[in-house]
């Protein structure tokens, strides 16, 4: 069995993968076979409608609490869509796909923080009315590895560094560069394809990620109303870290603190006042804060992080908002789980799929074959990160899982204030969640809708080669995201026969999408062909059910022209 490592400091290198994890202390996440009615939300606890529950009232799990805590208080973390609104019900009402996969009878318990939780979790874990228990996880963003030794220039230089030498650092002052372009932008034919589709007001892209700077004047009108899912009292947290800013008191209000999830907003949904306009065209974008700004022992400059349950908070109530597409820009590496350890985020991702949601992850900074979760999930979207030279980038994180790749190097983007430029994963993942929103919004305007797994099979299969020799880029996905070849496929997908059902009109079809060679491809001398590989799925298995298309097979499935 593993060591126990409830409470650890920050490692070393905090980019690269992990062997350790660090929890809340005096906090359990509790998964029951029965629903447990009496246990209200932890939103209506904190707005005086109802009382958190002082036990479970199931005396084998009450009593091993008892036995390690003197006090303990439970409450739900997880909204029931039915009721998201309604204040003293939040916790009743559940749907089925809520019901089965768990999220209904999911229970966080707080205890004394001088309580053992790597001991109660085993012990709990041993009980038959339990499914699951587990610490309360913290997770944050390793993925900005912005310029430093080997990251400069193209994705292809390398440079000999000593063990524990930083090969990469975490943000970048824009002025230190003079040849920063929008070469990001017109990789993935980003102008072509928002030529064709503007994009559509109604698919909304959820930024599950440090809060959004929303007054920002490149992204002024473009956000949601978001919230603020973070709930991190400063006593909880393992030695080691130091939280800044609004880290306890959920609301509204999901300012950045940290650059992080405004860095991504500007690459989806910028104005174009200063910066390319955004990947999103007309889709608004919904800020989930559900990471705080931290200060980890051993890195020169803050984080974001938050707890695993936050996120997955986050992510289910962006899917109950209405979001379609969500980015997410963080993970946890598999080197860090125990034995006992539930995957991270299964259950929310399978719930997201089943409501129609396409899930985009940064594949990670490692630099090797790590697998980060959620990217490594069935059904999410993995992004690689290539430099301008169209090569996977020498810190982008590779495996089979991984579909596709996006820039990720010298990327223009909002700060906190003004413009900054960034590397890492994180900041290739937008690109291709505002290609799926397009996707999206190209085959509704063909009355075609589409499921997950359709669009990340259009964005797979029209995808650019890489630059270089095959072998360099195993790893990194089936190619570069062709923006403009992706909503071009949506385009040419069979509209709806509505011939049985009146006279609907014009369907509003986009002029011929223009077909450029990708410039940037043309100036390295390389031909911007769609690659061939495809991953056409009817079904698929998330977690512990089969996740259908919901278009159907044969005749009735929209076909590819």
């Amino acid at each position: 069995m593993s060591a126990p490592v409830d409470i650890q400091v920050a490692p070393r290198l905090p980019w690269r993968p992990e062997d350790t994890r660090r929890a809340c202390r005096g906090r359990v996440l509790l998964r029951l076979r029965d629903l447990r009615d009496h246990v209200p939300h932890g939103s209506d606890v904190a707005l005086g409608a109802l009382t958190a529950a002082l036990r479970l009232d199931v005396p084998a799990v009450d009593r091993a609490i008892s036995a390690r805590s003197a006090a303990m208080r439970v409450t739900r973390p997880y909204f029931a869509a039915r009721n998201l609104s309604t204040v003293g019900r939040r916790h009743l009402g559940w749907a089925d796909d809520e019901l089965d996969l768990g999220l209904a009878r999911t229970f966080r318990v707080d205890l004394d923080p001088d309580t053992s939780i790597v001991d109660l979790v085993q012990s709990l874990s041993e009980l038959d009315a339990v499914e699951s228990a587990s610490p309360v996880y913290l997770a944050d963003c390793p993925f900005s590895a912005d310029h430093g030794p080997g990251a400069r220039g193209d994705s292809s230089a390398r440079r000999a560094h000593s063990p524990g030498e930083p090969e990469f650092t975490e943000f970048t002052d824009l002025t230190e560069f003079t040849d920063l372009d929008d070469w990001a932008h017109l990789a993935v034919r980003a102008s072509a394809a928002l030529a064709q589709e503007p994009g559509d007001p109604t698919i909304i892209i959820a930024i599950i990620d440090s809060g959004v700077a929303t007054d920002h004047p490149e992204l002024r009108g473009r956000c949601r109303a978001g919230a603020d899912l973070v709930d991190l009292p400063e006593s909880d947290i393992s030695r080691g870290i130091h939280l800044l800013g609004d880290y306890s008191r959920r609301d509204n209000l999901p300012h950045d603190e940290i650059g992080h999830g405004t860095a991504c907003a500007g690459i989806l949904g910028a104005r174009g006042l200063s910066l390319p306009p955004g990947m999103a065209g007309a889709s608004p974008l919904l800020p989930m804060r559900a990471l705080a700004a931290a200060k980890v022992a051993d890195r020169p400059r803050p984080t974001a992080l938050g707890t695993l349950s936050d996120i997955d908070v986050a992510v289910k109530l962006a899917v109950d908002l209405g979001a379609r597409v969500c980015n997410l820009s963080f993970g946890t590496p598999e080197s860090a789980l125990r034995v006992s350890d539930p995957v991270p985020h299964a259950e929310i991702v399978e719930y997201a799929l089943g409501r129609g949601c396409v899930l985009v992850a940064a594949s990670g900074n490692s630099g090797d074959a790590t697998r980060y979760f959620p990217a490594a999930l069935p059904g999410v979207i993995a992004v690689a990160a290539v430099g301008r030279d169209l090569r996977p980038a020498l810190f982008s994180t590779r495996g089979d899982h991984v579909l596709i790749a996006a820039p990720g190097q010298h990327i223009r983007c909002a700060g906190l204030t003004g413009e900054t430029a960034h590397n890492g994963t994180s900041f290739a993942a937008p690109f291709v969640a505002g290609a799926a929103a397009l996707v999206l919004a190209a085959a509704a305007r063909r009355l075609v809708p589409l499921s997950p797994f359709e669009v990340r099979d259009i964005l797979v299969r029209t995808s650019q080669p890489f630059a270089g020799a095959p072998g360099e880029h195993h790893g990194s996905g089936a190619g570069i995201l062709d923006a403009a070849a992706a909503v071009a496929a949506a385009r040419a997908l069979r509209p709806v026969d509505l011939a049985d059902h009146g006279d609907f009109g014009d369907l509003g079809e986009a002029p011929a999408p223009p077909s450029p060679p990708n410039p940037l491809a043309r100036d390295l001398q390389l031909t911007a062909t769609p690659a061939t590989s495809t991953m056409g799925l009817e079904t698929e298995t998330v977690g512990k059910r089969p996740v259908a298309s919901h278009l159907g097979r044969g005749a009735d499935r929209p076909q590819l022209i």
